[in-house]
């Protein structure tokens, strides 16, 4: 494997811990949903192995892990977010959704 190639898995590994150290999840719910076992999962965040576009966008549309930001660690999205703004525009369904969402992981960070 070729340096380049090996040093964006890491760097992209390292963006995976953390979103889901961010999501207070196990590695085994991610590698469930993944469809992979744990060592597997474990050398993703490892660097060790690369990441297939697949798995990268079971992640966003489950998690909602930006593919953007895992890949290159950047993403408008976080710094442009207004929540007036969400809530003012948004059904009552997605303000709902939104907040049980936000609820959701504020109880899994209080355990």
């Amino acid at each position: 494997m070729d340096t380049g190639r090996k040093d964006a898995n890491i760097q992209i590994g390292k963006r995976l811990r953390e979103a889901r150290l961010n999501m207070n999840l196990e590695k085994s719910e991610i590698a469930d949903v993944l469809g992979v076992t744990v060592e597997h999962y474990r050398k993703l965040e490892a660097g060790v192995t690369g990441i297939s576009v697949d798995k990268v966008l079971t992640l966003y549309h489950k998690y909602g892990i930006d593919p953007t930001y895992l890949i290159t660690g950047e993403s408008s999205n976080i710094k442009d977010f207004n929540l007036d703004y969400y809530v003012a525009n948004s059904t009552k369904e997605q303000r709902n959704e939104f907040f049980d969402r936000v609820l959701a992981y504020l109880s899994k960070l209080i355990r």
